[in-house]
């Protein structure tokens, strides 16, 4: 019976939001194919929710979550899962570290590296022996836990969802993102649903041997109907979508330039590292990456909305977040919008954006100095 509704509901989601592609859109297919649920993605986050990892023990899908523990829970003792317990207590692998690895190995069953494992890939917090003991360990935990049945099983679900997430595909504006940052893409953009991955969000990407890039933004399920099939609702996901994206682009610039950006970064961190220790940004060099990442989906909210009413929404959120900045540094970037001829690329912007941190921090000394 829940499988003969969730049929329906792909047949009438295909008919009521099945919105045909504009030109530009079907332009930019070759590297922005639609949604589509990953079975690495599920698998990745069955096993550390078996493991006990926080993030990945979220209920939000409930009747999905409930399927995960009824089937895979009396796996809970298999090697594979001892083993992930161990090197998560040892090395904090959790949030984007899991992601990773799931985006730098071969669909089941091989599971095989795409690209050869270092001591930054997938991730540095892996490690290349604790990553290919791990993945000996799944390839068996595949097997034992009948993973290939339990994905069968929840196909019509996977195909209601990603026909789902189709409104917010439909919603974003792709070529944007090579507007304002001024490079080409080096790879494709793909979007993944993840529904049994918690509230976490992650923009993460695999560069491949030839230089060409993959990114990924996986995304969260945070609604459902009555029948058990989630919602994405564009004016709710759309700004996540937009934010995961921004990362495969602002994470590798800030990272050719981690020196210039370091002095005020740590002295910005020291001031609101309580508040952003609880949004799992542990260091300063997250930090910024956030930080220009949400200011630059303000830029986009700015640039497709007449009406700044979401943009500003937008503002306090990341105020209150802990970007205390956030409202100066949207301005700076709009200095960059207005002069492109003379910046052709956020990259080539890079001097400004250091100055006005250097100037941020500056004046952060002096606004939260304590004088006895």
């Amino acid at each position: 019976m829940q499988k003969r509704i969730i049929i329906f509901y792909l047949l009438l989601s295909i008919t009521i939001y099945g919105q045909p592609l504009s030109n530009s859109k079907q332009s930019s297919t070759s590297y922005f194919p639609f949604p589509r649920v990953d079975q690495r993605v599920e698998l990745l986050s069955i096993i550390f929710r078996l493991a006990g990892n926080r993030e990945y023990n979220d209920e939000i899908f409930k009747s999905y979550t409930t399927d995960i523990h009824a089937h895979f829970d009396k796996y809970k003792d298999h090697a594979l899962i001892k083993f992930t317990r161990e090197i998560r207590d040892k090395n904090q692998i959790g949030f984007d570290a899991v992601m990773k690895m799931a985006i730098y190995i071969e669909q089941p069953p091989t599971f095989n590296p795409i690209v050869p494992f270092t001591s930054d890939v997938p991730e540095k917090r892996w490690g290349v022996d604790n990553a290919t003991n791990f993945l000996k360990l799944v390839k068996q935990f595949y097997i034992d836990a009948k993973c290939e049945e339990f994905f069968k099983n929840h196909e019509e679900l996977y195909l209601a969802s990603q026909e789902r997430y189709k409104r917010v595909y439909n919603a974003l504006d792709i070529n944007w993102y090579n507007n304002y940052y001024g490079d080409q893409p080096k790879g494709s953009f793909n979007i993944i649903p993840g529904l049994g991955n918690g509230g976490g969000n992650y923009g993460v990407k695999v560069i491949l041997p030839d230089g060409k890039e993959v990114a990924y933004a996986i995304m969260a399920t945070s609604s459902i109907d009555s029948f058990n099939i989630p919602i994405y609702d564009v004016n709710f996901n759309l700004p996540t979508l937009i934010h995961e994206f921004n990362h495969s682009f602002v994470n590798d610039i800030l990272s050719k330039h981690e020196k210039e950006f370091e002095n005020p970064g740590v002295k910005l961190f020291n001031i609101v590292q309580e508040i952003m220790r609880s949004q799992a940004y542990t260091n300063w060099k997250t930090m910024m990456n956030e930080a220009l990442v949400r200011a630059s989906v303000i830029r986009y909210l700015l640039k497709h909305n007449t009406d700044k009413t979401k943009a500003t929404k937008q503002m306090i959120a990341e105020f209150n977040r802990g970007f205390f900045w956030m409202k100066s540094l949207v301005e700076c970037l709009g200095v960059y919008e207005m002069n492109r001829s003379k910046y052709p690329t956020l990259e080539s912007y890079i001097p400004v954006l250091v100055n006005f941190y250097d100037g941020i921090a500056k004046a952060s000394d002096l606004m939260f100095e304590i004088k006895e």
